[in-house]
């Protein structure tokens, strides 16, 4: 097979097989895991030849697996990922793709013992992840530098996803970064990006990597209880390996 491109960050590859009539797994482009589906992945694991596990998903959107990024929205399940199993499919009891089974948390963890606790990424954005690779033969993300938490008017943080947040509290800024560089600090105070109020500080990652390195966003801050305005130009993201 030919490698049409790899993307680091999510541990998929695009590849080109040549050869005719190939079978394809049925797709729903709508199709979203919700928690208590049931779900077989499928494997070869050990080289025994095609082996399927049973689960069901026990939650969706996870993240922070991947350090530095808001990837995830991962699937996490109980079908079992043993060596072999990563990059099989994970599908749903009708047989449509749910997603590409990833790691187990042995794997992701310095802990041992942990049963149960598999994940797998998510079909959409499996396909998201595609179509970069087979347009640009890579996947580039947006990269700020920042770190930071939601907080309420009261300079609480929140934790709740019900609560509305006034912004978010910058407790980190990367000085090789391009906040560093726009002249955003430590204890900012981010409201908006383009005009746009921040919901959570997820939303902020989300909304970065998918902005193409070079773009030009306004961020509106409020610094010293006075609302001030930068200009932010997205850097990109560098996996380190």
């Amino acid at each position: 097979a030919e490698v049409i491109g790899l993307d680091e960050v999510t541990d998929l590859a695009l590849l080109k097989i040549d050869a005719d009539n190939l079978p394809t797994i049925p797709q729903d482009q709508d199709l979203e895991a919700q928690v208590g589906d049931i779900v077989l992945a499928i494997g070869n694991p050990l080289n025994f030849g095609q082996t399927i596990t049973q689960g069901i998903v026990s939650a969706t959107g996870k993240k922070g697996l991947t350090p530095g990024t808001s990837h995830g929205d991962l699937i996490q399940m109980d079908a079992a990922i043993n060596i072999g199993n990563s990059g099989g499919a994970l599908v749903n009891s009708r047989g449509m793709l749910v997603g590409i089974n990833m790691a187990s948390a042995s794997t992701q963890e310095t802990r041992t013992g942990i049963q149960g606790i598999f994940f797998a990424i998510p079909y959409k954005l499996a396909k998201k992840i595609m179509d970069k690779l087979l347009a640009d033969g890579e996947v580039k993300r947006g990269y700020l530098g920042l770190g930071g938490f939601p907080i309420n008017q009261m300079g609480v943080r929140v934790n709740s996803k019900v609560e509305s947040i006034y912004g978010i509290q910058l407790n980190s800024v990367d000085p090789l970064g391009p906040a560093w560089a726009a002249g955003i600090k430590v204890g900012d105070i981010l409201q908006a990006v383009n005009g746009k109020h921040l919901a959570s500080f997820e939303e902020l990652l989300a909304l970065i990597e998918d902005t193409e390195p070079g773009t030009l966003l306004t961020f509106s801050l409020s610094r010293d209880k006075k609302l001030i305005s930068k200009r932010v130009r997205v850097g990109k993201l560098e996996i380190d390996n």
